[in-house]
C-alpha cells in the first residue's frame, strides 16, 4: 500500500504541477501559486474532516514549516514550466526531491545502502543528460536547471518536514502547510505590488492544481506513515514523468535521444533510491 499511495501521489503531483505551469503561461506564477495554495488549504481541511486525525502541536508546527518549502518550491516549478523547458526542469526537480530526504536520513543516522547511493549518482548523471541541448538553447537550459533545482530544494524540504509528523496527525498536518504557503505568497504579492488577479482562462488550471497538489500531499502523508519516509518521498518524486508526458502531449516539446535516455535514467535512479 505504501508503494500504491506513493505512485498515486506522484500522478496527482505531476498533473498538478503541469496545470500550475500551464496557468503561469497566462498569468503571473506568483499569483497562480498564491491562489492554488489558498484552494489547497480549503481542500486539506475538507479531506481532514472526512479522514480524521488528532494532530499534536508538533504536527502543526512541522506542517507549517513545510509550507515555506512547499510554496517556494512550487513557485520555482510553475515559473520554470512557464518560462523554460518542462522536459528539463521536471526531471531535475524530481531527482533533487528524491535525493534530499535520503540525504537527511543519512545525516540523522540512517545507513545509505549501495542501491540508494547508486541511485543518487545516476540521478546526477540524468540531470546532465536531460540538460544536453543545442548551442542555441543554452540559455534556456540554464534557466530550466535553475528552476528545477529551486523546485527540488523547496519540495525536498516539504517532504522532510511532513515526514516528521506523527501517525495520529493525519491530513490535518497538510492544512497548515497550505495555509502558511498561502500567507507567504500573498505577502510576496503585496510586497511586489503584483495585481492579485488571473485571466479567466487560467481559473480551471489553478483550481485543478490546488486540488490535486493537496491530494498529493495527503497521499504522501499516508504513504509515509505506512512505510519509510525516504521510500515514499522517492516514489512521489516520480512526478516529472507525468509532467513531461503532459508537456509532450500539450506543448509538443521535443526531446533529443540523449534527453530521452536521461529521463529513463532519472526513473531508474528514483527506483534504485526507493529500493535502497
Amino acid at each position: 500500500m505504501n508503494v500504491v499511495l506513493g505512485l498515486v501521489s506522484a500522478l496527482c503531483a505531476g498533473t498538478s504541477d503541469f496545470l500550475g505551469g500551464l496557468g503561469s503561461r497566462h498569468g503571473p506564477a506568483l499569483v497562480v501559486t498564491a491562489v492554488s495554495q489558498g484552494i489547497g488549504c480549503v481542500v486539506a481541511v475538507l479531506i481532514a474532516l472526512v479522514a480524521g486525525g488528532e494532530p499534536t502541536a508538533a504536527d502543526l508546527w512541522w506542517g507549517s514549516v513545510a509550507g515555506i518549502g512547499g510554496s517556494t518550491g512550487l513557485l520555482s516549478i510553475y515559473a520554470g514550466y512557464a518560462k523554460a523547458r518542462v522536459s528539463i526542469a521536471a526531471p531535475v526537480a524530481g531527482v533533487g526531491t528524491a535525493a534530499i530526504p535520503v540525504v537527511v536520513d543519512v545525516a540523522t543516522g540512517d545507513d545509505l545502502s549501495g542501491g540508494a547511493a547508486a541511485g543518487i549518482v545516476l540521478g546526477l548523471a540524468a540531470i546532465g543528460m536531460v540538460s544536453v541541448q543545442r548551442a542555441a538553447g543554452t540559455g534556456s537550459v540554464a534557466r530550466s536547471l535553475a528552476y528545477g533545482l529551486g523546485g527540488a530544494a523547496g519540495l525536498g524540504f516539504l517532504l522532510v518536514c511532513l515526514g516528521q509528523t506523527s501517525d495520529d496527525g493525519g491530513v490535518w498536518t497538510v492544512a497548515p502547510t497550505r495555509a502558511v504557503g498561502f500567507v507567504l505568497m500573498i505577502g510576496v504579492v503585496a510586497a511586489t505590488r503584483t495585481p492579485l488577479r488571473l485571466p479567466r482562462v487560467t481559473v480551471p488550471h489553478v483550481v485543478g492544481s490546488g486540488v490535486l497538489g493537496t491530494s498529493a500531499n495527503a497521499l504522501f502523508v499516508g504513504a509515509a506513515k505506512i512505510g519509510p519516509v525516504s521510500t515514499a518521498a522517492v516514489l512521489v518524486a516520480m512526478f516529472p514523468a507525468v509532467t513531461v508526458l503532459w508537456a509532450r502531449g500539450v506543448f509538443h516539446e521535443r526531446l533529443r535521444p540523449v534527453q530521452w535516455a536521461g529521463l529513463v535514467v532519472a526513473t531508474a535512479a528514483v527506483a534504485l533510491i526507493a529500493g535502497g
